[in-house]
């Protein structure tokens, strides 16, 4: 009997579902899908709206305002509003549309969520001194549409349910999650104490960055800035609390001994992001030290912090690059050889082509090519040279270390390169003791260890280019 009954209710559910859909969902005129609907706010302009409040489903209330070109949260506290959050809700307000009007004078609204809204958005355009109000309630059967009204305005309106991610955002939806907050292009120091460490700093002059502690070095300039941009675009998850932490709360969120620590220098301002233990497997506390707030972070944010220096340092043991080289200087064991890229010379004409038009450049002749300067001025193979060059540029260390090796087979590569007028010098050492090589770079600590293949390949090709012994 009880299973009857319960089959009994199912069906009569079922009805009930089959009638709502077939008397109001389809009670409409067959149309184009792609006809024009009636904006539900005509006439906004998103781009002129410049106050907002809005009671989300959460019971959130925030009231945010433009300021400029910026917006920013004036309730329930004052901050930073996101850009995104708010661009896309402007959109939203201004895009909107009615899918269908379902009673032009209904007798009660308290069916469909609307008495009271679940949530409301409330707005207001440059000029105008009222607010538009949208209240939102529950989800149409179909889930497709949700029930709202216009503040003043009697008719009961569908719209698309699309609308409420945009619309219904809670307060910490609408601020700024920004983990910490600095200028982004006028970034010029950092400093970094990973897990497991060790502390590393790095300054910035101009478009290079470089390793100033544990030791003076290149720094990898892709990879250092990929580590200020991770920070700069790192958003939080979630804010635990608002109220500055006591010794007791730095303790409950790993905070009074922070796992890892990253400051970001702009000139002479500092901004510090120190991260604590684990609220569970998916957070991390967190917080900006010039900020009361404690928040949380993915996990994952950590893990981009683990680093060391050699992971941080350049890798090539030359800036020089096979195209940008304009001279080099190598001595092999006291043996010395010098190179430099010269204008070639005007291309030689046989009879056959001593008739042709000669005001057409020859494009296929190289503009410049490589010539010994020393120890005689004389020409050299092109490809030779070209590939000597090649390999020397390629030269990348496999890690790095604090000893440089003080006697050995000795390769000094002095290289110039860049520009013709104001031209760079660079000077490294190749010293190969046993079978290990090590690139000493003047004005880097320690030395690169390099490939033994690679330098024995590099001699080979001097040896052979120069005819040295």
């Amino acid at each position: 009997m009880r299973g009857g009954r319960s089959f009994v209710i199912l069906l009569a559910v079922a009805a009930c579902l089959g009638a709502y859909i077939f008397f109001v969902e389809n009670k409409r005129e067959p149309s184009d899908a792609t006809a024009k609907k009636d904006k539900l706010f005509a006439g906004v302009d998103g781009g002129k709206i410049e106050e907002i409040e809005i009671h989300a489903a959460n019971g959130d209330v925030t009231h945010l305002k433009k300021n400029g070109d910026k917006w920013e949260i004036t309730a329930p506290a004052q901050t930073e509003a996101d850009s995104t959050e708010i661009s896309g809700l402007t959109s939203a307000l201004e895009s909107a549309e009615i899918q269908r009007v379902l009673d032009a004078q209904p007798k009660s609204v308290s069916d469909y969520g609307l008495a009271p809204a679940r949530f409301t958005v409330a707005f207001r355009q440059t000029g105008e001194t009222a607010m538009h109000q949208l209240d939102v309630g529950s989800k149409s059967p179909t889930g497709s549409d949700l029930y709202a009204q216009v503040a003043g305005q009697p008719r009961l309106l569908l719209i698309s349910s699309s609308l409420e991610d945009s619309l219904d955002r809670t307060t910490f939806n609408l601020r700024d999650k920004a983990v910490l907050a600095f200028d982004r292009t006028g970034a010029d120091s950092l400093a970094l104490d990973p897990p497991g460490g060790p502390a590393m700093s790095f300054a910035r002059k101009g478009d290079a960055w470089r390793l100033t502690a544990p030791v003076d070095a290149r720094a990898d300039f892709s990879a250092v800035d990929a580590l200020v941009e991770a920070v700069f675009s790192a958003r939080m998850k979630s804010i635990v609390s608002t109220t500055p932490p006591d010794a007791a709360a730095l303790k409950k969120y790993g905070l009074d001994k922070p796992q890892a620590t990253v400051t970001v220098g702009v000139g002479s301002t500092r901004a510090t992001l120190q991260f604590g233990g684990k609220m569970d497997d998916t957070s991390l506390y967190a917080r900006d030290v010039s900020r009361p707030m404690v928040f949380t972070v993915e996990p994952s944010f950590l893990d981009t912090l683990k680093k060391k220096p050699d992971d941080l340092r350049v890798k090539d043991a030359f800036d020089f690059r096979t195209f940008t080289a304009l001279g080099v200087d190598l001595t092999l064991d006291g043996q010395a050889v010098s190179y430099a890229k010269v204008k070639a010379p005007p291309a030689k004409k046989d009879d056959k082509t001593k008739s042709a038009d000669t005001t057409t450049p020859d494009t296929t002749a190289p503009s410049e090519v490589w010539k010994e300067t020393k120890p005689a001025a004389k020409d050299v193979d092109q490809t030779k040279v070209t590939d000597l060059l090649t390999d020397l540029s390629n030269l990348k260390a496999d890690h790095f270390t604090d000893k440089p090796f003080t006697s050995g087979q000795e390769l000094v590569v002095v290289a110039r390169f860049g520009d013709d007028a104001s031209p760079k010098d660079e000077r490294v050492t190749l010293r190969k003791s046993g079978d290990v090589v090590q690139a000493i770079r003047a004005g880097d600590a320690g030395a690169a260890v390099i490939p033994t293949a690679d330098f024995d390949k590099v001699v080979k090709e001097l040896k052979d280019l120069a005819g040295l012994k």
